[in-house]
């Protein structure tokens, strides 16, 4: 366990020191010194994330347009798009490595099918 536990400390090191983490913190900071506008974001962000994850939405779709049309003043600032990028390129790269990790152990996982 030991070995285990520096290689997990090497790593959340090496996500600290990413260019992908370095982007998302400075935008992140930006978005704190402008309370309205990350209000915003946040608000575009959790209806992002209720559509993805809600049981019955219907036409993803027309929803997601929807969305966007009542947001499109927010996401029309360039800052908010490079904040919501970096987001997601922060969350592939923790999710490659989550599956990189899971996809290399045999853990039987059936019981979620």
């Amino acid at each position: 366990m030991r070995r285990i536990d520096e290689l997990k400390e090497e790593l959340r090191q090496a996500i600290i020191d990413s260019d992908e983490y370095r982007e998302y913190r400075k935008l992140e900071e930006y978005m704190c010194t402008h309370p309205d506008l990350k209000r915003a974001v946040d608000e575009l962000r959790r209806q992002n994330f209720e559509l993805q994850y809600a049981d019955e939405v219907g036409d993803v779709l027309s929803a997601t347009e929807e969305m966007n049309r009542r947001m499109a003043d927010v996401r029309m600032q360039p800052l908010v798009e490079r904040y919501l990028s970096a987001e997601m390129c922060l969350c592939r790269m923790v999710q490659d490595i989550c599956l990189s990790v899971v996809d290399a152990i045999d853990f039987n996982m059936d019981f979620l099918q």
